[in-house]
């Protein structure tokens, strides 16, 4: 290849030269015509895909913050929400609790007053740690009139009787308790029976024959045969009748009617037995007197 004259060479790069001053002089020209300076144009058209792609980056930036923002601000209201609600739902629950137990207090009451005097009413202290209560701790004694074998009743049933009797509390075996054992009537067919404490949350009607027509759902009274219960207290309802053949014996399940399981206030009856210590100590009619030596 044939190298160029250097005077050649001199002369093109001299032409080059001029040729683009005078593109930039014409660029020049053309961009004061519209009211911009070149280097402007040129540095604006340099940094307009950095600037485009930072605007992004800040706008995405702004918009994430923005929304952090208000999540911050929905988290925190929900959390007040959530507590007025909570706040609201204690003082329902407070409010129907207090009504529960203004209803039993008034239906205490009424069955005090209906009740033969003196009636007793209890505060239950205490239970044996069962899920049905067989022997349960009263907050009145013998200072209060309780006597032993009286009668305990709720407004819906019989609870059981006093068994022990201190100045200021009282233990009262529910009819439940697996040595419990009462008379007991059937409300429709008037049959009587013997209904036990089976230890469990069903009690057990004993001695009714199989020649008797029982049904479930059928109410079950004290007889007041026992001597201990007055009658025509409210113990309960036929549960289950297995039914006996022939001169059998039904089997017969009742669900108590006093709730055992969570019982807070009673009331004590006047004893049909009235039972004190001086009783227990004083001698048997029937027994024999020591003869008198002569």
């Amino acid at each position: 290849m044939q190298k160029l004259d250097p005077a050649r060479r001199v002369a093109l790069l001299v032409a080059g030269l001029l040729l683009a001053q005078f593109l930039l002089m014409s660029l020049h020209a053309r961009a004061r015509t519209l009211g911009q300076s070149l280097p402007r144009v040129a540095l604006l058209t340099v940094l307009q895909p950095l600037q485009k792609a930072s605007d992004a980056v800040i706008t995405t930036v702004v918009s994430a913050w923005k929304g952090y923002v208000d999540l911050r601000g929905v988290y925190a209201a929900n959390q007040r929400l959530q507590a007025e609600n909570d706040r609201l739902r204690r003082l329902l629950v407070e409010r129907e609790r207090e009504a529960l137990d203004g209803q039993r207090l008034r239906e205490l009451l009424a069955l005090k007053q209906s009740a033969p005097a003196p009636t007793v009413v209890a505060n239950v202290i205490g239970g044996d740690g069962t899920p049905w209560f067989r022997q349960i701790l009263l907050d009145k004694g013998s200072l209060d009139g309780v006597l032993i074998n009286a009668p305990v009743v709720t407004p819906q049933g019989l609870v059981g009787r006093v068994v022990a009797v201190g100045p200021n509390v009282a233990v009262v075996q529910t009819i439940a308790d697996g040595q419990a054992g009462l008379g007991a009537t059937l409300a429709v067919s008037r049959v009587n029976g013997e209904l036990r404490g089976q230890n469990q949350p069903l009690c057990r009607l004993d001695n009714v024959s199989g020649l008797t027509d029982v049904s479930e759902g059928e109410m079950v009274l004290t007889s007041g045969l026992d001597g201990v219960y007055p009658k025509g207290l409210i113990i309960g309802t036929v549960e289950t009748v297995e039914r006996g053949s022939g001169a059998g014996l039904h089997r017969i399940q009742v669900r108590p009617a006093a709730p055992l399981e969570r019982l807070e206030e009673v009331a004590i009856l006047p004893p049909t037995i009235r039972v004190t210590v001086s009783d227990l100590l004083r001698p048997s009619p029937t027994a024999k007197q020591p003869s008198k030596s002569k």
